[in-house]
């Protein structure tokens, strides 16, 4: 385990990542970042090293606390789908 540094948690919330670790994991400012708790520690994982496994998981986890079905995904998926196809109609 590399060396930790001390950092501060501002009124908003917000941290800094020190320049190192930026750098060492190729951060930079568009960079998303996956947060959980594991225990008592804060840990962050870039988006874009997600499995599709765990992308799946955490997405399910939004859907269930904020009370979102497969059925409500699957009908706005299909008015998406029917938009789709009436802007395509429009403009042929």
């Amino acid at each position: 385990m590399s060396d930790g540094e001390i950092i501060k948690v501002t009124s908003k919330g917000q941290i800094t990542i020190p320049a190192k670790i930026r750098r060492s994991l190729s951060l930079d400012r568009d960079s998303y970042l996956y947060v959980t708790m594991a225990g008592g520690l804060l840990v962050m994982r870039k988006v874009d090293e997600l499995s599709l496994d765990e992308i799946s998981a955490v997405l399910g986890a939004v859907a269930e606390e904020r009370g979102v079905t497969r059925e409500l995904l699957l009908e706005e998926a299909e008015r998406a789908r029917e938009r789709l196809m009436e802007e395509r109609d429009v403009g042929a």
